[in-house]
């Protein structure tokens, strides 16, 4: 794996590992306590970072093995993925494309914990298994700004859970 792949990727490692260890000292209650304002639950919070992550993976599995890895990105996927981790860090709330909107009612830790662990060696086995000559290569289109490559996804992928570390801190 390309070294700076591998530091990007454990920046997000860090930032999972931070809201497993955060989720470890609340009950199921605790975890699964909708906010009085709406929203979503901490346990929630947890799911959708998940399931984006998986999603992710899913994207770039496909696209990887339908050869569909082939245009180099551009100017405008550059501009488009610092627009998007602009609006990340921004304090503004946004609804989540509706794909992945869509949260249980309930959330266990222990489920949790197994589903990011899944995602984390699979992203890994992408990372180590990418050829270099696919790094600059569009390989994940973003529902709503589309095709960033894999340096810009995990970029996004950063920026999307230091957004909702932000929501989980300030539900916790």
């Amino acid at each position: 794996m390309n070294t700076a792949l591998a530091q990007r990727y454990q920046e997000i490692e860090v930032i999972k590992n931070r809201f497993i260890q955060k989720a470890a000292a609340l009950s199921d209650e605790q975890l699964n306590k909708t906010p009085s304002n709406g929203g979503w639950s901490a346990g929630q919070v947890l799911y959708h970072c998940g399931f984006a992550e998986d999603g992710i993976i899913q994207i770039i599995q496909r696209n990887l093995s339908k050869n569909k890895v082939q245009l180099k990105s551009d100017f405008m996927s550059v501009l488009k993925n610092k627009l998007l981790v602009l609006l990340l860090k921004s304090p503004l709330k946004f609804k989540a494309p509706k794909v992945v909107s869509s949260v249980p009612e309930h959330v266990r830790y222990d489920d949790m914990k197994k589903y990011y662990e899944k995602n984390s060696m699979e992203f890994q086995k992408i990372l180590n298994d990418l050829p270099e000559s696919l790094e600059d290569k569009f390989i994940f289109k973003h529902p709503i700004l589309g095709l960033f490559n894999i340096h810009q996804t995990l970029n996004f992928s950063k920026e999307h859970l230091l957004h909702h570390e932000r929501q989980l801190d300030a539900l916790l």
